[in-house]
């Protein structure tokens, strides 16, 4: 079963998270499908933008919380989350996002990884990381909106909708019902039209001003600790001598 749509428009790789049923949870199986797809499209040539979208009404509504996973299985698809963040948010293509309906949890940081978000007026975001005991939501948000917002929606865990995620910050476009796709597929056109070289560079530099991939490992690095200790927050203030990100570029062999 293909979790995964991928279709191209002109130079612009168009990825769709299909698990419409479970509006589109993030398990291991898509998780590693979607990483597969990511490099995949980086490494070709005539790819120059990525548009990430949900199928059935859905952007994704986050960790698929009924996925059977022992201990092990659960450190392994929070250190898939953590490459997924990594891969999207130093992605050297421009990755926008096409958000309708629910974007929560993981879904939610998946979206904000993304250079833009293009969203419709049921889009509905939620970073629940402060209700659900987990220490994501910071890294990302704190660039995209400034710090005051971001302690907003991380420490409150609170819905924000379409139009307040547009004046914030989190939204780039907002668009009416049914336009999200095509709106978010003509923006990144509108990137991929542009000298790739110039693109790639530019992008780079933005995302080393900002930091961002420093916040991304740092989070991650969090988020792996927090789940090899079973969700003790005390393994939070006691890194490990040398740890560092657990992705080094690569998640193959899983």
């Amino acid at each position: 079963m293909t979790l995964v749509i991928r279709a191209d428009h002109g130079a612009v790789r168009h990825l769709t998270l299909s698990r419409p049923r479970v509006l589109n949870a993030l398990d291991t199986a898509l998780l590693g499908e979607l990483l597969d797809a990511l490099a995949t499209a980086v490494a070709e040539p005539a790819v120059r933008a990525i548009v990430l979208s949900g199928a059935g009404g859905a952007f994704s509504a986050g960790a698929d919380l009924r996925e059977a996973l022992d201990a092990a299985g659960g450190v392994r698809r929070t250190e898939l989350f953590g490459a997924l963040y990594e891969a999207v948010g130093t992605c050297p293509l421009p990755v926008v996002a096409a958000v309708d309906g629910p974007c929560v949890g993981g879904g939610a940081e998946l979206a904000a990884a993304c250079d833009l978000r293009v969203a419709e007026p049921d889009a509905a975001f939620r970073f629940p990381g402060a209700a659900l005991g987990i220490p994501v939501g910071a890294a990302k948000l704190v660039g995209l909106l400034g710090l005051g917002a971001a302690k907003d929606l991380v420490l409150t865990s609170r819905t924000v909708g379409a139009e307040e995620a547009l004046r914030i910050g989190l939204v780039q476009r907002l668009v009416p019902a049914g336009e999200g796709l095509p709106a978010a597929l003509e923006l990144a056109a509108a990137i991929a039209a542009n000298n790739p070289d110039a693109v790639r560079y530019l992008k780079r530099q933005l995302d080393r001003f900002s930091g961002l991939g420093d916040r991304i490992a740092a989070e991650n690095d969090a988020l792996h600790a927090h789940a090899e200790a079973g969700g003790d927050f005390t393994a939070l203030t006691a890194p490990k001598p040398g740890a560092g990100g657990w992705s080094g570029g690569s998640w193959a062999g899983r």
